[in-house]
C-alpha cells in the first residue's frame, strides 16, 4: 500500500514502456485504495488527453519549456529555399508508370493548372497524388518543387538530398542560421548510416581531403570507443556531423547541437505473437518523435530542424505518439509477473491486461501463455510450476532463466552463466565501421562446435585468461581480435548478477554476504567450486542445455542431392557450399542466418538441426545467433510431445507433430529414449522444486543426470 509515500512521480510516461504501463495499472489500482496519495505523470510530448482519462479526468498543468527557439522547416520549405532538383531519372525517383513521364512534361508546360484546381482532401497522401493536385496541394510553391516532391520516393533515404541540404547550412550566409555548431542527421538504421557516410567521405566539401568536417556515426551495435566520439567538441575550425539512428533522440544528447536534419523514419521491433517473430520494421516516426528531435536543435543556442518529409504527412499521415511496447514485444515477463503478484491473485491474465491503459489483443495474451506452457513455466490450466515460479523470479527473458537453471543442474554453471549474460546483454565482438571483413575474420577464428553461442563463451576464456596477466595485456588481446572490452567486463559483471539470483532462490548453495559493491574479476569458477563446473568444459552437453532452454526454436539444415564433378579419374562427388544448404523452420517456412553467425560459412553440418534464441524479418527473415545440435538432445529435451511410429520397417521417433523426424536404430533403443525422458523429466521437476537438494546425493537423480550426460557426451 506504500503507506508510507505521499507522492510519487512517474517521468517520461509518454515513452510507454511495457513496465510503464503495468506500473500505472498498479498505480491505478492503488489509487482507488488510498485517495490521499498524490500521482503526478510528467512527460515533454506525452498525450494528456489519454492519461488523463485513465485517470478519471484528472487535472493537467501546461508548464512553458526553457530551451532555445528552433526554427522548423519541411521537405517542400528546404526544397523552396535550397533551390534542389529531382530528375525523373534519378536512382531516388520513385517509379513512373509507362506515359506518366510525358504527361508529367505536359503538365508542367502548362504550370497555371495549379490555381485552377481545388486543394486535394488532407487524407490523401502526396505519393497518390496526380500532378494537378500536388500543384493544388502546395501552391505557394514553385514548379520545381512541386515537380520534386511528385517524383520524389517518401521511403527511400535521398542521399543527394541531404548533401544538398548540408551544404545549403554550411556555405549558406543569408538564411541567418548559425555558422557553428554540430549537425545531427537522424536515420533509419547502420545500413543507412553506413551509405550516407560513404557518400559524404566521397565528398568534395565533405570528405577527408577538405579537412572542414568530422563525420561521426552513432549506432548501438558501434564499438564504445567509436560511441564516444560524439561528445568531443570538434577542433577549431572544424564542423562536427553525427549520423546517427533515434538513439540520439532521448537517450544520448549531443551538447553542442545546433542542426538537426531529420529522416523521419526509424527503425521499430514488432513481435507477431502467430508467427513468434520479431521484425525490425522501418516505419516513420510519430510526431512526439519529430518535436523530440527537433528540440535536439535548441539546447545551446537558437537551432534549425529541417524534416526530409512534408507538412502534411506530419500533420495527417503520422501516429501522434509511438506504438505502445505492450503491443509491439513478447508479453511473457508481464504474465509471469502478474501471477506472482498477491494483490492480482483470482484475477485472469487477460482480465488483467485489459485493464492497461492501451490493453494488448487477445490474440498476444494467449500466444504468449503458449509460449510459457511449451517452456515448462505453465502447466495447461495457466498455473505457475515449479520452474515458473524461479523464472517469475529472475529478471530475464524465460528463456534465458530456464538456461541458468539447467546450467547449475547439469554442474556447468560459469560457462553457461557466461553464454546467458551474452544473451541478455549482446555479444563481446564488434565491428569498427571500416573494418568489417577483418572484425569478421577474427570472430571465425574463435569459432567451435558449429555455435555462435560457443563462440562467445570461447573467446570471453580467451580473453579472461589474458587478464591474470595484465589489464593492459587484456586489453591489447581484446583490441587485436575485435572484442569489446566494456562489453567483456559487463559481461562479468552480469554473471555475478546472476548468480546472487541463484544463491538468493537456493539454486546455488553458497554464501555470498561476505561480497558487496560493484563486482569487477570474474572470479566465479572458484568462487562456486569445481563440483558445479566439473561438466564446463563439455560443449556436447552446452549445447544440450541451449536446446533445452531455446526449444522449440528449431532450424532443419536441408542438405541438396549430391552433385558431381569431373575429376581426373572421372566424376568426383561435390563437397556442398554455404550457397547450397536450405534453412527453415516449422512456422515460417524458408529463413536465412545471418552473415555475422559463423554457421552462415559452413556447407556441412553434422547434425540436421540448430536452435536459436532471435529471429529478426528485415528483408528477408533472419536467424541471428544459432548451436547446432546433436540429435540424442533433441529427443531428450525437447518440451513436445513425443509418439514413436513404424514407418517402411524403420522405427521413427516423431516431435512437433512429425515435423521433426529421427530414426532409430531399434524399437527398443526408441522406448528407451522415451523411458529416458520421463525420467529426467521427474528429476528436473524434484529439483526444481526442491532447490536445495543434490542430485549428486541422490541415488535416481545421480542415475539418470549421469546417464544422459555420458550418452550426449558419447552419442
Amino acid at each position: 500500500m506504500l503507506s508510507n509515500v505521499t507522492h510519487i512521480l512517474v517521468d517520461e510516461v509518454h515513452e510507454r514502456s511495457e513496465e510503464s504501463d503495468f506500473l500505472l495499472l498498479i498505480l491505478k489500482q492503488l489509487l482507488e485504495k488510498r485517495s490521499d496519495l498524490k500521482v503526478i505523470l510528467m512527460s515533454a510530448t506525452l498525450n494528456s488527453n489519454l492519461f488523463s482519462s485513465y485517470f478519471g479526468d484528472v487535472p493537467v498543468l501546461d508548464i512553458p519549456g526553457r530551451t532555445f527557439p528552433v526554427e522548423q522547416l519541411f521537405l517542400e520549405d528546404i526544397l523552396e529555399k535550397s533551390g534542389f532538383v529531382l530528375e525523373a531519372d534519378s536512382q531516388f525517383c520513385r517509379k513512373l508508370r509507362k506515359g506518366e513521364e510525358e504527361q508529367l512534361l505536359q503538365e508542367l508546360e502548362y504550370a497555371d493548372v495549379k490555381a485552377a484546381n481545388a486543394a486535394p482532401a488532407k487524407t490523401i497522401k502526396d505519393e497518390n497524388l496526380k500532378m494537378a493536385d500536388m500543384f493544388a496541394r502546395y501552391s505557394d510553391y514553385s514548379k520545381a518543387t512541386c515537380k520534386t516532391l511528385y517524383l520524389m520516393d517518401p521511403l527511400r533515404i535521398n542521399a543527394e538530398l541531404i548533401e544538398h541540404v548540408l551544404r545549403y547550412i554550411v556555405e549558406g550566409t543569408d538564411h541567418g542560421w548559425p555558422q557553428e555548431g554540430s549537425i545531427v542527421i537522424f536515420l533509419p538504421g547502420l545500413a543507412e548510416i553506413q551509405t550516407i557516410h560513404e557518400a559524404l567521405s566521397e565528398s568534395k566539401l565533405f570528405g577527408p581531403r577538405e579537412n572542414k568536417f568530422i563525420l561521426v556515426p552513432l549506432h548501438s551495435t558501434l564499438t564504445n570507443e567509436e560511441q564516444a566520439l560524439v561528445f568531443r567538441k570538434a577542433p577549431k575550425g572544424k564542423r562536427k556531423i553525427v549520423l546517427s539512428t533515434n538513439i540520439a533522440e532521448t537517450s544520448v544528447t549531443i551538447d553542442d547541437c545546433v542542426f538537426v536534419i531529420d529522416c523521419g523514419q526509424m527503425k521499430e521491433k514488432r513481435f507477431d505473437s502467430n508467427r513468434n517473430m520479431e521484425s525490425l520494421d522501418v516505419v516513420w516516426v510519430s510526431r512526439a518523435n519529430a518535436l523530440q528531435r527537433k528540440g535536439r536543435a535548441g539546447r545551446v543556442m537558437p537551432g534549425v530542424c529541417i524534416h526530409l518529409f512534408t507538412r502534411p504527412r506530419f500533420t495527417n499521415h503520422i501516429l501522434g505518439q509511438p506504438v505502445p511496447e505492450i503491443h509491439r514485444i513478447p508479453l511473457e515477463p508481464l504474465l509471469l509477473r502478474i501471477k506472482t503478484l498477491e494483490t492480482l491473485q483470482g484475477s485472469s491474465l487477460k482480465d488483467v491486461l485489459m485493464g492497461t491503459i492501451e490493453p494488448p489483443s487477445e490474440e498476444n495474451i494467449e500466444a504468449a501463455k503458449k509460449r510459457l506452457i511449451d517452456v515448462g513455466a505453465f502447466d495447461l490450466g495457466e498455473n505457475l510450476t515449479s520452474l515458473g515460479h524461479h523464472l517469475a523470479t529472475l529478471p530475464v527473458d524465460v528463456r534465458i532463466g530456464k538456461l541458468m537453471l539447467f546450467g547449475a543442474i547439469f554442474q556447468c554453471l560459469d560457462s553457461v552463466l557466461t553464454i546467458a549474460a551474452c544473451l541478455s546483454y549482446k555479444s563481446p565482438f564488434v565491428s569498427p565501421f571500416t573494418k568489417r571483413d577483418e572484425a569478421d575474420s577474427r570472430k571465425r577464428q574463435f569459432g567451435i562446435a558449429n555455435s555462435d553461442h560457443l563462440t562467445m563463451l570461447n573467446a570471453y576464456r580467451k580473453w579472461k585468461e589474458t587478464t591474470k596477466r595484465s589489464r593492459y595485456a587484456a586489453h591489447c588481446y581484446a583490441e587485436e581480435n575485435y572484442l569489446s572490452t566494456k562489453t567483456l567486463q559487463t559481461i562479468g559483471e552480469m554473471k555475478y548478477q546472476f548468480l546472487e539470483l541463484l544463491v538468493s532462490i537456493g539454486f546455488v548453495p553458497i554464501d555470498l554476504s561476505g561480497r558487496r559493491g560493484k563486482f569487477v574479476k570474474d572470479e566465479l569458477l572458484e568462487l562456486t567450486g569445481s563440483d558445479i563446473n566439473s561438466n564446463g568444459e563439455n560443449n556436447r552437453l552446452l549445447a544440450a542445455i541451449l536446446c533445452a532452454a531455446l526449444y522449440p526454436n528449431v532450424i532443419k539444415v536441408l542438405t541438396p542431392e549430391k552433385s558431381f564433378i569431373s575429376g581426373a579419374g572421372g566424376a568426383v562427388p561435390r563437397l556442398p557450399q554455404p550457397s547450397d544448404l536450405r534453412f527453415k523452420t516449422q512456422q515460417d517456412g524458408y529463413v536465412f542466418l545471418h552473415p555475422s553467425s559463423i554457421n552462415s560459412k559452413f556447407g556441412h553440418f553434422n547434425s540436421p538441426f540448430l536452435v536459436y534464441q532471435e529471429k529478426v524479418k528485415t528483408s528477408r527473415i533472419y536467424i541471428r545467433e544459432t548451436t547446432m545440435v546433436p540429435l540424442l538432445p533433441l529427443v531428450l529435451f525437447s518440451g513436445s510431445d513425443l509418439r514413436i511410429e513404424l514407418h517402411g520397417g524403420d522405427f521413427v521417433i516423431l516431435l512437433e507433430d512429425g515435423w521433426i523426424a529421427l530414426q532409430a536404430e531399434t524399437h527398443q533403443v526408441a522406448e528407451m529414449m522415451k523411458f529416458l525422458r520421463l525420467e529426467l523429466a521427474k528429476m528436473l521437476e524434484l529439483k526444481i522444486s526442491d532447490p536445495l537438494l543434490n542430485l549428486a546425493n541422490h541415488e535416481q537423480g545421480r542415475k539418470v543426470i549421469g546417464t544422459i550426460v555420458q550418452l550426449i557426451t558419447k552419442e
